[in-house]
């Protein structure tokens, strides 16, 4: 005798994870949730293989058993919301889900569970999947990440032309933390935090001068010609002294177009006057200390005393 064939899921269950319950309530028996076609990423969930790998999909398929008060934060919160996190965040796989205070958290393998007063807790959807407010997340943020970490994240928050924070916003909420793990290096986060800021690059080139004693540069300021019109807007400035950092990644090497606009903005830039230091990946190396030595250089040569 042949092998009984495998029964067909119901359409309804055929293309997103689903819970064991629905399952039985649509026909389905144990053996066939058993079978080797199904993954079974959380207790009580299947989903048809391949199994879900990355945070978005893990997050996709347990927000199906997720009860309405529960939420995703900490760092699953904040890979969804496309925070730059260092790589230990970035490829956990555990999911954080935060409880009102008072609720019991999930005991289930692959979760880690967290409590929070219900006042303060700021919830919104993202891709339908609840998650804590990027605010909230980078409060939550404050014991798991370092001072660095923290700016970068909070840099984040404030980029762009229209962003949804500005810094005081981040200086406010992290005064009124008392007593919470990590409000201290919130507070120096925040403190630290610029609006403007393209990238954790600019980020971490920024704190590592700052850090060392140097004046603190200008994120992505705007240069323009003697009639008042933009030349160029550069990563990070000394106005007064003309000088500036450009940061440059793989890209403006390998795109030829790109490459070619650099240099003609790096004439402009020279031609009004200003001293260009061109820097990549290399130079954060070590501690930074050739790039050190070059900006002290740079600023010394135009007459800054720091």
């Amino acid at each position: 005798m042949g092998m009984a064939a495998r029964i067909v899921l119901p359409p309804e269950l055929a293309d997103e994870p689903f819970s064991v319950r629905r399952a039985r309530e649509l026909g389905l028996g144990k053996s066939r949730l058993g079978g080797t076609d199904l993954d079974k990423p959380y207790r009580g969930l299947r989903t048809v293989a391949p199994a879900p790998t990355s945070v978005l999909e893990l997050s996709r398929a347990y927000a199906t058993r997720m009860p309405p008060t529960h939420v995703f934060s900490h760092g699953t919160a904040a890979v969804l919301h496309g925070m730059p996190l260092p790589g230990r965040l970035v490829h956990e796989r555990v999911l954080h889900v935060t409880v009102p205070a008072k609720n019991r958290p999930p005991q289930v393998a692959g979760i880690v569970g967290h409590e929070l007063q219900a006042v303060l807790m700021d919830v919104e959807l993202l891709d339908l999947l609840p998650v804590t407010s990027p605010l909230q997340t980078w409060i939550d943020l404050g014991p798991l990440l370092t001072r660095g970490e923290l700016v970068a994240v909070a840099d984040f928050l404030c980029a762009g032309p229209t962003p949804r924070y500005e810094p005081q916003d981040l200086r406010a909420a992290a005064a009124h933390l008392k007593g919470r793990r990590g409000c201290r290096a919130l507070r120096e986060a925040a403190a630290l935090a610029r609006a403007r800021v393209d990238s954790p690059k600019e980020t971490e080139v920024r704190m590592l001068l700052v850090d060392t004693g140097l004046p603190e540069p200008v994120a992505n300021f705007e240069v323009t010609d003697a009639a008042g019109r933009v030349i160029a807007r550069v990563d990070l400035a000394w106005p007064q002294f003309r000088l500036c950092i450009e940061y440059e990644g793989d890209i403006h090497r390998t795109d030829r177009l790109r490459f070619r606009s650099d240099i003609t903005r790096r004439e402009r830039l020279e031609d009004a006057g200003w001293r260009v230091i061109r820097i990549t990946d290399d130079d954060l190396r070590d501690g930074g200390r050739e790039l050190l030595r070059r900006v002290r250089s740079a600023l010394a040569a135009r007459g800054c005393r720091a």
